[in-house]
């Protein structure tokens, strides 16, 4: 049996290893979950929240365990991992407290004749695949409301995580029903061959590229898919914002977990009287930031989340280079110094559309900067990109704030810093960044099979 291995990121070394799963093994765990799910979803909201709850306790009583394997095995630095995990379990306890609200029957019409009630059922068994940048709530984003809902998973983790992946298993197959919950494991061909089985839905979360591939399997078998694809958010600073409060918040969106985020600001549109200023305040934060060991406290940057993710931005960078783009700061890999998937914190000026990090979702601690003279030309520019997930916009005119915001295609804005990404609100995206939200009431509609009921009374 071929073997998966685990390599830390920080320096390249193996962590450990798991078995991959055998095209026998990816049907079983499809028949353990088709078997389980009627009586999954026969068993009622609130007794799957409790066993489910049951689950996400022991993730948190096992807390330090798990982000100190997260930090080690994608490089996501342990401070962030903390952080995270502790977001994560907001989102978890916010499914638990909301479920029964958004999944029981509403009534849409009732006189003393009859009734009309809207139903919330399972749509079956869900084929979940996701990526490796944020290995716990990825899982808990893309499964937990799925679960919920009365639906059984069958997940893949990225192959770049799979003793993540094994954690996760372990906790949720010792606390559910037999069936309920199963995982498999390997590269994009086990996904493959997961989404080819008798599934009901595929929830998938990853790159643009790979879920156009599913969404076609998807559509040949004639199911739904929710698909949480890339991204490559604009930021536009107005010369009326306040620069400072504006510059943290591009930094903090664009380095957060090594610039790893798929909503996270990825190219930034500064009015042509402040781009000097802004540009020397960004690199002025890019190049304080501690960079090192995912694992130790004073990191602030750690490494991509593999050699292959830096090769990639190196020639991302390099292409830019060539075509003209300044490097006002960073601009190099840091592998050979540091001995893993290191890359400097970048600002890049003299951006041109035909450069691939501005046309392409750049995953890492890069900044590409143009300028612009009017709103129509920032607006033209937020919106030249083939992906539509977040966008962020900085300006003290309230008006303009709402203009802007309605005219980026994307599906989330922040304006001025505020946070969109909570438990309560939608998460997903316009054009190529996919369909279908997660989260909130909608990410519950997602996952289930809506049936209206009209009797008489």
């Amino acid at each position: 049996m071929s073997k998966l291995k685990s390599i830390n990121p920080s320096n390249y070394r193996v962590l450990g290893e798991v078995d991959v799963s055998s095209p026998q093994d990816i049907e079983n765990k499809i028949g353990l979950a088709r078997n389980a799910q009627k009586k999954w979803g026969d068993l009622g909201v609130l007794k799957r929240v409790q066993l489910l709850r049951k689950a996400i306790e022991e993730f948190k009583s096992r807390k330090s365990e798990f982000t100190l394997l997260e930090s080690r095995e994608m490089g996501m630095p342990i401070n962030e991992a903390i952080t995270d995990f502790d977001a994560t379990l907001d989102y978890a306890n916010w499914y638990f407290d909301n479920a029964e609200k958004y999944l029981s029957p509403e009534t849409t019409f009732e006189d003393d004749k009859e009734i009309h009630r809207v139903f919330y059922e399972p749509i079956g068994v869900a084929a979940v695949i996701i990526p490796w940048n944020f290995p716990f709530a990825a899982f808990v984003w893309a499964a937990l409301q799925s679960l919920i809902a009365g639906n059984t998973i069958v997940l893949k983790h990225s192959e770049e995580v799979p003793l993540c992946g094994k954690f996760i298993e372990d906790i949720f197959s010792s606390h559910l029903p037999k069936g309920v919950f199963n995982e498999v494991y390997g590269n994009g061909e086990v996904g493959k061959l997961l989404a080819q089985q008798d599934i009901n839905m595929i929830a998938f979360t990853g790159s643009t590229k790979t879920g156009k591939f599913l969404y076609e399997i998807a559509a040949k078998k004639f199911i739904k898919a929710v698909m949480e694809l890339g991204g490559s958010a604009p930021g536009i600073i107005f010369s009326d914002a306040d620069i400072d409060v504006a510059v943290e918040n591009v930094c903090f969106n664009r380095l957060l977990n090594a610039g790893q985020c798929c909503d996270g600001l990825k190219r930034l549109i500064v009015e042509e009287g402040i781009l000097d200023r802004t540009v020397e305040k960004i690199a002025s934060f890019f190049s304080n930031k501690k960079i090192g060991d995912a694992e130790e406290k004073s990191t602030e940057i750690g490494p991509l989340g593999a050699k292959r993710q830096l090769d990639c931005l190196v020639s991302q960078v390099e292409d830019a280079k060539i075509k003209g783009a300044k490097i006002v700061i960073g601009g190099s890999s840091l592998e050979q110094k540091l001995g893993g998937a290191f890359f400097e914190p970048t600002v890049l000026t003299d951006v041109t559309k035909d450069m691939r990090v501005w046309k392409e979702e750049v995953f890492g601690p890069v900044l590409p900067i143009v300028k612009f003279k009017t709103e129509e030309e920032a607006i033209r520019l937020a919106n030249q990109t083939t992906y539509g997930l977040g966008a962020y916009v900085f300006t003290s005119d309230r008006e303009k704030a709402d203009r802007v915001a309605g005219s980026i295609e994307t599906g989330m804005v922040s304006v001025n810093g505020i946070n969109y990404c909570q438990p309560f609100n939608p998460f997903g995206g316009y054009k190529n960044s996919g369909f279908g939200r997660e989260n909130g009431k909608w990410g519950f509609r997602e996952v289930t099979q809506i049936k209206i009921v009209a009797k008489n009374k």
